[in-house]
């Protein structure tokens, strides 16, 4: 018998996942201050989104080709450049959703199981992916489109064709998503247990992520500090623009449609695209589906390499030191959102004291280096520290074992913060190291912001694994990973960032005011002071909130829900 698509069973998976997402608030799960935050940050992406592509629009609008203006023109190139980014983003995030929703499912293995068609299974994943992508699109292509009718007014046809292309786009992605999925299940399944290869290719893309916000760093700046960006839009370079535009499918098709140029021909081209994803995605996802099946009851785990055999024997506490090492080493989404992160964030710190040195200095005329360095810093140290908020609770169930056996709490314990501050160290020394090579920073100030962010990053940690040790959220996963951020994570962000503005901003502040006045020489000293006394006195207070009652506290646990 044909597997055919049961529609009656696929309106009961999509109502089993919309009730399983609402039950999380209902159950305690939902991550309030995550939501929260996320919801404010987006708020003000796409404000200062709009704000600036305004700006630039004003600009490149006005830049002339043959010595005549072409509004028309403009506004393809624009939206084509747009839509291939946002298509290239919403490809990206489906093919890891596809993936994920094939292969690290919590219920994909009770389902394989069941009497459910494959292809019910999938279409019922696919749905759930699109109506996330239509999401994303709202979130992306509302704030290009609202600036471009500010800016250049259009028609009734632009509006509605708005809506219609958060509609296409999201077919667009995951028809396309659907063919690179198998692809892209071969290379993470050849890098999963080569694990450093995986860490070099995983820190590289992050690097280069990094370069690419750089260049949209500066390109912000120049839109800030005058109108130099139109000089750049020369003949040469326009014609190189139109040429890409040009070649850049299926968005210029997407671009010329909303703005009602060449409607038939933008029509079938999209129209032929999508059924040609269609066809190819369903070759793949049939071999795709069947392996994720497989995969999923078999269980099977193949061991890449050699194994080796203990050397020599280890101390209880360096061996769980090693321990802690090899659980994030070992696991691809912990080695890129916990060291990856920690080692390019010194880039970070270089590229954004790079635009806010100069932007600084041109606003309001004043240097304050030090103080810029001691909040940035601050700022993205904490934001690479992440990996503190899991210390207990990406043990699983390990963390049992390991309190059964004959080890002092403590030890346990310090073994996690110690290999959170040697990464803490790691990725303070580079960025002290990258500012004072550079010229942003003298080489007292240099040493005196390492330590001051050696300090902070403990305080932090300590903060962090208290918290995950009174409310540790084990996964019920059997390799114990952690798929998902909870109120733990989002709770040491929150903090993180109040404590980088409050600290930053003061010592800013305080630089400013004394500049202003004509002290900033004489009272140079305060940033140390201030800086000082707050990363001891957080370090302190870390320290002891950890500490209190650390062993009583270790030898009664019993929490995580197993």
């Amino acid at each position: 018998m044909k597997d055919k698509i049961d529609f009656r069973l696929l309106g009961v998976l999509l109502r089993k996942r919309r009730q399983e997402q609402f039950s999380r608030i209902g159950k305690g799960k939902f991550d309030f201050v995550g939501f929260g935050m996320r919801v404010i940050l987006i708020l003000a992406f796409l404000v200062c989104f709009v704000v600036f592509f305004g700006r630039f629009l004003d600009i490149y609008l006005q830049v002339k080709t043959d010595y005549a203006l072409n509004p028309s023109e403009r506004l393809f190139e624009v939206l084509t450049a747009a839509y291939t980014l946002v298509l290239a983003l919403m490809t990206i995030g489906a093919v890891s959703q596809i993936n994920h929703a094939l292969f690290a499912a919590d219920d994909i293995r009770i389902l394989s199981a069941l009497p459910v068609g494959a292809k019910t299974l999938y279409l019922s994943r696919l749905i759930t992916i699109y109506v996330g992508q239509i999401a994303f699109a709202l979130l992306t292509v509302l704030p290009v489109n609202l600036a471009v009718v500010i800016h250049a007014p259009q028609g009734a046809w632009f509006y509605a064709m708005t809506v219609l292309t958060c509609l296409v786009l999201p077919l667009v992605s995951i028809g396309i998503a659907s063919i690179l999925a198998l692809p892209y299940h071969a290379v993470r399944a050849a890098l999963k247990n080569r694990f450093v290869l995986n860490f070099i290719v995983v820190t590289l893309l992050t690097a280069v992520l990094l370069f690419a916000y750089a260049t949209v760093l500066e390109a912000v700046k120049e839109l800030l500090l005058g109108d130099d960006l139109k000089y750049f839009f020369n003949e040469s370079v326009m014609n190189k623009i139109a040429a890409v535009a040009a070649s850049l499918y299926p968005a210029n098709w997407m671009a010329r449609f909303l703005l009602g140029q060449e409607l038939i021909f933008s029509s079938v081209g999209i129209v032929v695209l999508l059924v040609v994803c269609a066809v190819l995605s369903a070759v793949v996802i049939r071999f795709l589906l069947l392996r994720a099946l497989q995969s999923r009851i078999s269980g099977a785990y193949n061991f890449i390499g050699h194994r080796k055999t203990l050397a020599k024997p280890h101390s209880p506490f360096f061996a769980l030191l090693k321990k802690e090492f090899l659980v994030i080493f070992r696991t691809p989404n912990y080695t890129f959102s916990y060291f990856s992160v920690a080692i390019v964030m010194p880039l970070m710190v270089y590229f954004c004291m790079s635009v806010g040195s100069s932007l600084v200095v041109k606003l309001i005329g004043i240097q304050c280096n030090a103080e810029l360095a001691v909040f940035l810093t601050l700022l993205f140290g904490s934001l690479a520290n992440m990996f503190c908020t899991t210390n207990i609770s990406r043990d699983g169930k390990m963390f049992y074992s390991v309190k059964a056996m004959p080890v002092d709490g403590r030890a346990v314990i310090f073994s996690k913060v110690l290999l959170c501050m040697i990464v803490t160290a790691m990725s303070q020394l580079l960025s002290a190291i990258l500012l004072l090579f550079t010229g942003y920073l003298n080489a007292g100030f240099a040493v005196f912001l390492f330590f001051a962010g050696v300090l902070c990053g403990f305080a932090q940690v300590c903060v962090a694994t208290k918290i995950d040790f009174i409310h540790p959220k084990f996964s019920t996963e059997p390799d114990g990973e952690i798929s998902e951020s909870g109120n733990t994570v989002s709770t040491v962000i929150v903090l993180g960032l109040i404590a980088s503005f409050l600290i930053g901003g003061a010592v800013l502040l305080v630089r400013m005011v004394l500049s202003l006045r004509g002290l900033a020489e004489q009272y140079a000293f305060v940033t140390y002071l201030l800086t000082g006394v707050v990363a001891l006195g957080a370090a302190a207070v870390g320290c002891l909130l950890l500490m209190r009652n650390l062993n009583k506290k270790y030898a009664e646990f019993s929490g995580g829900g197993l």
